[in-house]
């Protein structure tokens, strides 16, 4: 059995860091095992949600929120072998929770589209991102 963790205090920086290693997260800081950016980003979010077995971390994601108009949803992972039983579900549940006055906004991957939209996420006709490099995800 899985729990879920809110809050920073409680956090295995190496593992969580592990984590983005293992499902490329955090904007590429994983896979460099950046744990000081990583832990600069998870400390200045609003709100934090980790999945735990044992002293382990499987899983994660982050908000970004004013706590009265937006919030923004960053950086969800779950390692691959733990993927589509519900873990991320569970993990959007625990960080939407007690906020759903927000408008939630979130980025996603390829492969990740379809689960957010059995959470009830639409496209946003006018969506639009800045990167600081390249991205696959930017049209021309």
């Amino acid at each position: 059995m899985f729990e879920y963790k809110t809050g920073t205090d409680v956090i295995n920086w190496e593992s969580l860091v592990d984590l983005y290693f293992e499902t490329d997260g955090v904007v590429g800081l994983g896979k460099q095992k950046n744990l000081d950016k990583i832990k600069k980003a998870f400390l200045n979010s609003y709100k934090v949600v980790t999945v735990w077995d044992g002293e382990k971390i499987v899983g994660a994601a982050r908000m970004i929120s004013d706590g009265v108009c937006y919030g923004w949803i960053h950086d969800v992972a779950v390692l691959p072998a733990l993927q589509k039983k519900g873990v991320g579900r569970q993990i959007m549940q625990e960080l939407m929770n007690e906020d759903e006055k927000l408008l939630f906004g979130l980025t996603s991957s390829f492969v990740a589209e379809e689960f957010y939209y059995k959470l009830g996420f639409k496209k946003h006709k006018t969506g639009l991102a800045k990167y600081p490099g390249n991205s696959i995800y930017l049209e021309d």
